[in-house]
């Protein structure tokens, strides 16, 4: 029978072993599980030359997931805008927005392969959205549901054509996950300028009007959208439906029959992330 002080430094021993774990797991979390937007050039990201702050960690990380020593929250991750803006778009312009991760899809790094670990968790819903203010308003324009995101794609969104000329505005990808153990929202913010056919003003009616569906934060309900099936994997892309919806500038993206979310009805607020949410509200 050991002394009760070897009992005590066995159990301290296993008790460093068990952190050290969850510290390595919640690094690998970090590191390997998950997708930002990289075309256009994000806020924050290290391939970005103009970026105010070079985020190293977390831009690939959720919102509100604790990253960053949980300032990473909304909009657009709290990164300060970029320090000129050099990504410039014309109204009724086509975008092929790309993806990346940690891993894969930046300069050096190797392409993924159709099996690679992408942790795209099989998709969800993606929101492409304009501000002319800021971050204080976002009006969505175009959508890509269950397959998106995936970085072996490209995601074509048209910009409106009665986009009114803009020297400082932000075009944002924000990412609803379909599957994960704690459902999620992404958000990446690129500065860009729109050079347009009518002169400076706000977003059209149509699109200021088309709302983010936010959630997975606090005072936002807990979901998440139906998916692809295919994990991490390579997936399938842009549907032909969805493709054809949004370089028709279809307001707010195709969004047949409005599907419904995958709905847990709990919500998330920052004191406790599985907070039971009473009056059902639905996600904007």
């Amino acid at each position: 029978m050991l002394p009760q002080h070897k009992k005590l430094m066995l159990r301290n021993r296993w008790s460093l072993v068990l952190a050290s774990s969850l510290m390595v797991a919640t690094f690998l979390h970090h590191v390997n599980a998950h997708v930002t937007m990289i075309y256009p050039l994000p806020r924050g990201h290290p391939a970005n030359p103009n970026a105010e702050f070079l985020d190293h960690d977390c831009t690939n990380a959720p919102l509100y997931d604790g990253c960053a020593g949980g300032r990473k929250i909304f909009p657009c991750g709290n990164y300060p805008p970029d320090k000129q803006i050099t990504q410039t778009f014309e109204a009724g312009q086509i975008v092929n927005v790309r993806f990346a991760s940690s891993e894969f899809g930046l300069p050096g790094q190797p392409t993924p392969l159709p099996t690679s670990d992408q942790a795209r968790h099989s998709g969800g819903l993606c929101e492409f959205s304009l501000s002319y203010d800021q971050g204080k308003t976002f009006g969505v324009f175009a959508r890509y549901h269950k397959s998106c995101p995936d970085l072996l794609y490209e995601w074509p969104v048209k910009l409106p054509d009665n986009l009114p000329s803009c020297d400082n505005c932000i075009f944002a990808w924000s990412w609803t996950g379909a599957v994960g153990a704690v459902p999620e929202y992404y958000m990446s913010c690129a500065d860009i300028k729109i050079t347009g056919k009518v002169p400076q003003g706000g977003l059209p009616p149509e699109v200021a009007s088309t709302s983010l569906r936010l959630a997975n934060m606090p005072g936002y309900p807990y979901d998440y959208y139906p998916g692809d099936g295919f994990g991490n994997m390579k997936g399938t892309g842009p549907s032909p439906e969805e493709l054809d919806a949004n370089m028709r500038g279809a307001t707010g993206g195709p969004d047949p029959n409005s599907p419904p979310l995958q709905r847990r009805r709990r919500s998330l607020d920052s004191k406790n992330r599985g907070v039971d949410r009473r009056d059902g509200r639905r996600a904007i």
